[in-house]
């Protein structure tokens, strides 16, 4: 008698890898972009020659919440399903990224701006999570 397997486990392997990869790329891809982000908003402060220092935490968080944003929109484009969730595992994990950032540098505490940027990077990864599993199920049709 032939040996019959599951179409999920013929599909994936039945390995757990497949649930991981997409988090792992997502993630990198938040982290870069974000970090590309915050490169050029400093290269314009030093082409400007004039920093307004309370242009820098806002210019920072949106350099974060879009690397966040493109980040859980590849994790879901990658694995097709549960885009909503790894969005928001992007984004809690990116906050911790950054949090423990801000603690190795000094700066970190929990306050109201830690809760702001908690709760603008998961609502941009649940959102970008969810286009991007709604992306990855459209086909397109041939002419």
């Amino acid at each position: 008698m032939r040996h019959i397997k599951s179409r999920k486990n013929k599909k994936h392997g039945g390995s757990v890898f497949h649930l991981i990869k997409p988090a792992i790329f997502g993630i990198a891809a938040a982290v870069i972009i974000a970090i590309l982000f915050i490169v050029l908003f400093a290269l314009v402060f030093v082409i400007m020659k004039s920093i307004v220092s309370s242009a820098v935490i806002p210019l920072s968080l949106f350099a974060i919440i879009i690397g966040c944003f493109i980040g859980s929109f590849i994790c879901a484009c990658i694995s097709r399903e549960r885009g909503f969730i790894y969005g928001l595992l992007i984004g809690l994990t990116l906050f911790a990224v950054v949090y423990v950032l801000g603690l190795a540098l000094g700066s970190g505490y929990f306050g109201t701006l830690a809760v702001i940027k908690l709760i603008c990077l998961l609502a941009a990864g649940g959102f970008g999570g969810w286009c991007g599993s709604n992306r990855a199920h459209t086909k397109r049709r041939r002419a």
